[in-house]
């Protein structure tokens, strides 16, 4: 089966490349440069061209803050070209792996949100990005939404680099320590949708379209998560300072989003159906935590 890979200079599409180059699959990469995704013509030239037996799309408006000036671009990126993806792929029988977010929860409770939880966003990035969700599954073609939290990679801006650029820099710091979730490794990430992919592929009879969750294994909040990263940079000979690292709440850390308190998604449903098990995001900070220094 070819892959038609979306967002190929993402965190996750950068990841998702380098694995399918190893394991030797069938694939065509496009990133934001190559590919307008809100280019309703030539989003359904390049799926007719490449003929795809499955898409995967990577491509997103990620900045939780800006999105709150920027509110119809993001949209237009999160809903309205996501929905235009999804009817091509539809209208072709194509099967659709899209990536959504924890933020589409307004993080009530302590629980772990299951897929059937009830939606409440609290910022214009979940807003649109729960928008896309309904946008696929208007589309009545076959999909696999799958929601995920804090993903951090070693391409691109994320939480770790981060942290690891300010423990060189700053003698204290103050991390949210009220804000509870599974980090998820971009690579970790990929993995799991080429698996999802493959099961396709060997199912034609597949059935289980739909939503799932799939996160990082151990919720932490981001102060649990800063200790963490710090300990690893401390432990692989990081030069870094040292450093205060203070919890404080969400209300002392002021941000123009809203963010949810409890960000922890119920991973049953994606182990029962496609025997996937959540990724050790402790294990590649510990082991890996120098490809992040850049």
């Amino acid at each position: 089966m070819k892959l038609l890979i979306l967002g190929s200079n993402g965190q996750v599409g950068y990841s998702l490349v380098e694995k399918a180059e190893a394991g030797g699959l069938m694939y065509t990469a496009k990133d934001r440069t190559q590919l307008d995704i809100t280019d309703y013509d030539r989003l359904l030239q390049v799926v007719a061209d490449e003929k795809p037996g499955c898409v995967i799309n990577a491509i997103a408006y990620t900045n939780v803050e800006k999105a709150e000036e920027e509110k119809d671009l993001a949209f237009q990126v999160n809903a309205t070209a996501v929905g235009n993806l999804a009817r091509i792929c539809a209208e072709r029988d194509i099967p659709l792996i899209h990536i959504s977010t924890d933020y589409v929860f307004d993080g009530s409770g302590e629980e772990a949100h299951s897929e059937s939880d009830k939606v409440n966003p609290l910022n214009v990035y979940g807003r649109s990005k729960l928008a896309g969700e309904k946008a696929i599954i208007d589309s009545k073609g076959k999909y696999v939404i799958l929601r995920t939290s804090w993903v951090f990679g070693r391409h691109g801006r994320n939480f770790v680099k981060t942290m690891v650029n300010l423990f060189k820099t700053r003698d204290e710091l103050n991390v949210v320590a009220d804000q509870v979730g599974g980090p998820t490794y971009a690579g970790d990430l990929a993995e799991a949708i080429l698996q999802i992919a493959g099961f396709i592929e060997k199912n034609p009879d597949f059935s289980g379209w739909g939503i799932y969750n799939l996160a990082g294994k151990r919720d932490v909040s981001w102060y649990e998560f800063a200790r963490s990263i710090y300990k690893a940079c401390k432990n692989s000979g990081i030069h870094v300072r040292d450093v205060k690292i203070n919890p404080v709440g969400s209300s002392e850390y002021k941000t123009r989003a809203v963010r949810p308190l409890n960000s922890k998604l119920n991973l049953t449903r994606i182990h029962q159906v496609f025997n996937i098990e959540p990724g050790d995001w402790q294990h590649e900070i510990e082991h890996n935590i120098l490809c992040y220094e850049k």
